[in-house]
């Protein structure tokens, strides 16, 4: 029976599996079985204290039960076989040795003890496990029963009935109990395994199907400690429909075969390999991401030298290393995510997960205490492996125009090639089925904080560009914080510009932006004037600063040419948001900035993107020469614009002399109504509503005809105008307004106005000036 075991159980891991599995089957039936023998002992010991021969003392008997009871109670706990089995000899010892107390002084103890003798081995025969434990514990049964048992004289005839009993009778019916017993929980175990095996494996590889390598895979990963390494590689046939659709599903077959034997050679016993899925295969190995590296690396040379009917198969592949905590899914996921980079990158090559921002700090971190000193805070540029390149940080300055100081740099993401030269943008940040653009924005935290750590000096902003769904992501906040106070930064020293050109809700953002607060962040709002940007959004989102977008600073109004730059400045900082211009490439652009009132500005003509800073000392100088050429040109232009208005304020003031002394109004404004840029002379009474007609001015022919359902300005009242407030407010004065659009023409316009009092009461005078023509001085204020 031994050897028919062993044939059919060749593997010992295979007959250790099947032991241990009967010992789970087993367990329940043997403390049973166990302890209704304690009970039978016991009643055995109450019929004996009924005969009146001497006996051993009661309380040895007891004994016996008790360590009989305990015997019981250790099986559940029993974990392996051969403790088991173990358990089971002291059991039947002990049982013996109570038996041998029970008939001591009986009369004829045989008539006691045969019925035990017969029917202990025949009802353990089912419970031993293995044909070792029943052969060992039977035979010391016997030998124990023997020994202890007292040999009394009795008849021939007894001893003959005795041996029928025993050996004709008990040892071969435990014998067949046993064995039958055996064969059956042996079978049944094969039986299991079989469809056990069919279930997990893939009947054309022999591999792993996907739910065994996922079951299995969790069990490993559940039971690894947090300082071992486990890394997984997924790797996909490339071309391979091809293949099935040129060759037949036979040679499809075939090679898949053969890359199955490509993984079982390449990979050791304790590797799971699994065909995931069509061409698809996993491998899941207790090493580094290195090691893990170099075996795909291998993998790939060997399936490469597999050859098809059109040429030789390849596969892509990408490799991941298990983080602490992580699921087989999550872990499988970035492995795929790594070899869809290397399908789109070419196929037939290995590409690897990327690491999170976080791993990447502490990668920074870990560098610069290895090098050490002042010398690695102020070393080269870190450089990060991203697909075919290394991402690189560059900074950018800005500049406080008032302060004519750098404030602030604004991080900008680079990609290096081996040879030094930089990855075009274009390239770059080219949309790509496999690019996740998220991951690539945040791992761009994690490298500007930690390059800035080493560039910046230590009181300066430092702008981070943040994609719309980065910023709203669930747990970003509480993870970008944690990446800067591990960068050595303070949260209140890292501006987050949201990229409007990219949109995104605006509710979400919002909300997103109260909760990056409360860690400390600034806000800003980046490339406002672009994409969907507008009022509403910055007014919601409330940033505190708004970067304008370069083009907005070259944008001039309809007509006049005039910048809109200051108006947009002005607007904004009534919002309570400090304002940053982009783009400042020429001089010109400087001064217009500075004469604007912009608090910072950045451009090409102040700093150029680069690893390493420049010194500030000639940007200061161009900056203080911005506010000595505007100090210069504020009088000139001043002066000019006066001497352009001068005219007619003599004009209006004869008018309202002439007008004062009864003269009507036409005959009031006909020297006024004479000059070149005049579109009409007016009178408007206290409520500023226009009195009579006005006088028409040789300007008045160019009025626009598309408003005419509001051109006629006696429709309407004036008194909320300024030129109308001013001269209320100085009576006797000309007053001069800014220039205006004006309803009545439609075109940049500037009202010269007096208060005076006529005999019907308080009224304003004054003339409406074209002044749209280009090359016209404006106000020094605007």
């Amino acid at each position: 029976m031994s050897a028919t075991s062993t044939q059919h159980l060749p593997d010992p891991g295979l007959r250790d599996r099947f032991h241990r599995r009967a010992l789970e089957h087993q367990r329940p039936l043997s403390t049973v079985t166990t302890a209704y023998t304690v009970v039978a002992f016991l009643c055995m010991v109450g019929a004996r204290n009924l005969v009146g021969a001497p006996a051993a003392p009661l309380a040895y008997r007891l004994l016996c039960a008790l360590v009989l009871l305990l015997l019981v109670l250790a099986i559940p706990a029993a974990k392996s076989p051969w403790l088991f089995g173990a358990i089971g000899v002291a059991y039947m010892q002990v049982l013996l040795a109570g038996l041998a107390l029970n008939i001591a002084g009986l009369a004829q103890p045989l008539l006691w003890v045969l019925p035990a003798l017969v029917a202990i081995p025949v009802c353990a025969a089912p419970l031993w496990l293995t044909p070792a434990h029943f052969f060992i514990g039977s035979a010391l049964f016997y030998a124990a029963a023997f020994a202890l048992l007292p040999g009394e004289a009795h008849p021939h005839d007894v001893d003959v009935v005795m041996g029928m009993w025993i050996v004709a009778i008990g040892v071969p019916t435990s014998i067949v109990f046993h064995f039958a017993f055996y064969r059956f929980r042996r079978n049944h175990f094969l039986l299991e395994n079989q469809l056990a095996e069919l279930a997990a494996t893939d009947p054309l590889t022999g591999l792993q199907n996907r739910r065994a390598f996922v079951k299995q895979a969790e069990r490993r990963l559940d039971a690894i400690m947090p300082d071992v390494q486990v890394s997984a590689i997924f790797l996909d046939l490339d071309n391979f429909k091809s293949l099935n659709d040129r060759c037949g599903h036979a040679i499809g077959d075939h090679a898949l075969h053969q890359v199955a034997q490509v993984l079982m050679d390449e990979t050791t016993g304790n590797d799971s390999v699994s065909r995931f899925g069509g061409e698809e295969f996993a491998v899941l190995l207790h090493d580094g991401l290195d090691r893990a590296l170099q075996l795909a690396e291998r993998l790939r040379v060997a399936i490469a030298a597999i050859e098809r009917p059109d040429g030789s198969l390849t596969a892509s592949f990408g490799v991941a290393e298990h983080r602490h905590g992580e699921s087989i899914m999550v872990l499988l996921d970035r492995a795929d995510e790594a070899l869809l980079r290397a399908k789109h990158s070419g196929r037939n090559r290995v590409c690897a997960a990327r690491a999170l921002p976080l791993e990447t700090l502490r990668r920074v971190a870990s560098d610069a205490h290895e090098e050490g000193g002042e010398e690695s805070e102020r070393g080269a540029a870190q450089r990060y492996r991203w697909e075919d390149f290394y991402l690189i940080s560059h900074f950018q300055p800005l500049y406080s125009l008032s302060h004519q100081k750098q404030v602030g740099f604004e991080a900008l993401l680079r990609g290096e090639k081996d040879d030094g030269t930089l990855v075009p943008p274009a390239v770059m940040f080219a949309p790509k089925p496999s690019n996740d653009e998220s991951a690539l924005d945040r791992a761009s935290h994690a490298v500007h904080l930690g390059n800035a750590c080493r560039a910046l000096p230590g009181d300066a902003w430092l702008f981070l560009n943040i994609l719309p769904a980065t910023f709203i992501a669930d747990g970003y906040a509480d993870r970008l914080a944690t990446i800067v106070r591990s960068a050595g930064f303070e949260t209140e020293r890292v501006i987050l510009e949201i990229l409007e050109s990219h949109g995104g809700s605006v509710d979400d953002m919002s909300r997103a932006a109260a909760l990056y607060r409360e860690y400390g962040f600034l806000i800003a709002v980046d490339d406002f004037g672009a994409g969907q940007s507008n009022l509403d959004r910055l007014l919601r989102i409330r940033p505190d600063l708004v970067k304008l977008d370069g083009e907005l600073i070259r944008a001039t109004t309809h007509g006049t040419e005039q910048p809109i730059l200051p108006k947009l400045v002005s607007l904004l900082h009534q919002a309570g948001m400090l304002v940053v211009v982009e783009g400042v490439e020429t001089t010109d652009e400087l001064i217009l900035a500075v004469e604007s009132n912009v608090d910072f500005a950045q451009g090409y003509l102040l700093g150029r993107p680069a690893a390493e800073i420049a010194p500030p000392e000639s940007v200061h100088r161009q900056i203080d020469e911005a506010f000595d050429v505007i100090a210069q040109g504020r009088a000139h232009q001043h002066a000019l614009f006066e001497s352009e208005v001068e005219p007619y304020r003599i004009a209006l003031r004869i008018a309202a002399d002439v007008l004062l002394a009864g003269t009507i109004v036409d005959d009031a404004f006909a020297t006024l109504a004479t000059f070149e840029r005049c579109i009409s002379c007016f009178i408007l009474d206290a409520s500023g509503r226009q009195i009579g007609h006005e006088v028409p001015g040789p300007a008045w022919s160019k009025e626009g005809a598309s408003l005419h359902p509001v051109a006629n300005p006696r429709d309407a009242r004036w008194d909320h105008r300024p030129y109308f407030r001013n001269a209320v407010l100085l009576p006797g004065v000309t007053v001069t307004s800014n220039p205006y659009l004006s309803l009545a023409s439609g075109r940049p316009c500037i009202a010269v106005t007096l208060a005076l009092q006529l005999a019907t009461g308080r009224a304003v005078i004054g003339v409406e000036l074209d002044w749209a023509e280009l090359g016209l001085p404006w106000p020094a204020g605007e």
